[in-house]
């Protein structure tokens, strides 16, 4: 038996800790001890769209055989994370037991994977269920052949999904320059994507990097020194409203996004819409001037970068930015690991309720 853990896709903060069976292990297939795996306010947006974009069919229990004692379990769902997992058994000839991974998984003791399209770095998990899939979540890591994790082992799972939106909402905005922009402002500017696109903007210059948080994160934000200005969601109108703005949401808070649209009204020349960190706040409502708000989906990003710079070229130039943004991490942001299920709901609802502290990186394992 093995124990996963399931949300209700109709109300987040009704989860069950459920054992499922483990059937022999199929021909091809191996099977992985899950974790340890990071939490953070980016898997509350896959929730918040996995109807939208497809989060909810990577792990549907269903194609895993999960049951549960009222048959409901269509109305369940997984919450995708990121993070390592190691084969304890093996059916694939070209993967031994032992094997450390790395990608994107379930929240679960154990599950089995179809490895397929192996190369000397990683597989794709070839599961029938995943095959129509975005090929980014379906891709796994061999750590030990890539060099990107000889260091920083425990910021990876935390901070490696996340920066990698950062460097390409930086790259796509610098490649349409900043939509004619003087400065870029940043919702939930203390969600770890919204800092690391502050960095690479930073890094970048030629435009003004000004955060939106809440004033519990004020200090937190501005003391990163990631932005040239940090703002509280009750201060919008202390902003400059004639200045050309390109805004990257990470909140997905249709209340304060209709307060910035109001306040910066037709110099709104860009909406990029990223993430749903206010998972629970108000839809928006379509602003009367301005720019609509465009939907950001990096995997697409992704693609066109691949094929513009090929594998090695686009490692090289996320390389660039991504081990010194690490380097900052060891002022800003502390690690902590925990295999206690009490924990983990803990910090699920803080993050559910927006109370998790974005000084924490928070890994777990169950």
């Amino acid at each position: 038996m093995t124990q996963t853990l399931l949300v209700n896709k109709s109300d987040f903060a009704d989860v069950a800790l459920v054992s499922a069976k483990e059937a022999s292990l199929a021909d091809g297939f191996i099977r992985v001890a899950v974790g340890p795996w990071a939490l953070t306010s980016n898997n509350i947006t896959y929730m918040a769209v996995g109807e939208q974009i497809g989060y909810w069919k990577f792990f549907d229990p269903k194609a895993y055989g999960i049951e549960m004692d009222d048959s409901k379990v269509s109305e369940w769902g997984r919450m995708p994370v990121w993070g390592y997992a190691k084969v304890t058994e093996s059916n694939c000839e070209d993967i031994a037991a032992g094997t450390l991974i790395y990608g994107f998984l379930p929240i679960t003791q154990n599950f089995d994977m179809k490895p397929v399209k192996l190369t000397p770095i990683g597989f794709q998990d070839g599961n029938d269920h995943r095959t129509e899939l975005h090929p980014v979540y379906n891709g796994y890591t061999f750590v030990d052949k890539d060099p990107s994790f000889a260091a920083h082992r425990d910021l990876q799972p935390v901070l490696r999904p996340l920066f990698t939106t950062s460097f390409l909402i930086d790259d796509f905005l610098a490649d349409e320059n900043f939509f004619g922009a003087e400065q870029v402002l940043l919702l939930s500017a203390s969600s770890k994507t919204a800092m690391g696109t502050a960095y690479c903007l930073k890094q970048r210059g030629g435009v003004k990097v000004i955060g939106l948080t809440s004033e519990g994160n004020k200090a937190f934000t501005e003391g990163t020194g990631f932005y040239d200005e940090v703002y509280t969601y009750d201060t919008i109108t202390d902003m400059n409203p004639d200045v050309k703005t390109t805004v990257v949401d990470m909140a997905g808070n249709g209340k304060v996004m209709a307060n910035v649209y109001d306040h910066f009204e037709e110099n709104i020349v860009y909406n990029c819409m990223v993430g749903k960190s206010h998972w629970n706040g108000a839809p928006p409502r379509p602003p009367k001037l301005g720019a609509p708000p465009a939907m950001f989906f990096a995997p697409d990003r992704v693609k066109i970068r691949m094929k513009d710079w090929g594998g090695e070229g686009f490692a090289k130039n996320l390389a660039a930015l991504w081990l010194p943004f690490c380097e900052t991490a060891k002022d800003w942001l502390d690690i902590t690991e925990s295999h206690e299920v009490t924990e983990l709901l803990k910090t699920y609802k803080d993050f559910l309720n927006g109370h998790a502290s974005p000084a924490k990186g928070y890994l777990f394992k169950i």
